[in-house]
């Protein structure tokens, strides 16, 4: 017989909750995407090409995407936009996380860590973006039906630069 930890159960819920993630923002649901999102989060990604990018903050560093939830919230309304030149016709993605690490659980929130890779494809082209995102989850209910929302998003690229892409037009 094996015994689940509340660490291990704690692992599974985020691993479930980021995968959802990935699957709505793939099937561009963003507007589901959203509501995982709280009222005053953060989602950011960093600079490329800077060997210490996970440790800058956009008041110092210059960063592709530093938005708070009306932020988010308005560049949804965008991607979603026949206008949104970049993204419409919608690419298609494809999200791949592993190495998901619970770095701390408070009981009131969860900070953990997950590598990635991202494929998008538009246009006869093919842009692969990896890194590994940061999350901060604030968390309600009990252990068993305990309840995530992403507090604060910070996605660091392990790129040297955004060449050839350019840009990130989608959400990572």
């Amino acid at each position: 017989m094996t015994t689940v930890t509340a660490a291990m159960l704690t692992r599974i819920q985020i691993e479930d909750f980021i995968y959802r993630e990935a699957a709505l923002l793939d099937e561009w649901k963003l507007d589901d995407w959203l509501a995982l999102y709280t009222a005053d989060c953060r989602y950011e990604i960093g600079p490329t090409g800077k060997a210490d990018a996970a440790k800058l903050s956009p008041e110092t560093s210059l960063f592709l995407v530093a938005d708070n939830r009306f932020r988010l919230e308005q560049r949804v309304i965008r991607l979603k936009k026949p206008t949104a030149h970049a993204e419409y016709p919608h690419s298609r993605s494809r999200r791949l996380y592993s190495n998901v690490r619970v770095l701390e659980d408070t009981g009131t929130a969860v900070k953990a860590a997950v590598s990635f890779v991202t494929f998008r494809s538009a246009r006869h082209n093919v842009q692969t973006f990896f890194g590994q995102i940061d999350y901060t989850f604030q968390t309600s209910g009990g252990a068993d039906e305990r309840k995530f929302q992403v507090a604060s998003k910070r996605v660091t690229l392990d790129l040297d630069s955004l060449v050839p892409q350019g840009k990130v037009t989608i959400i990572l």
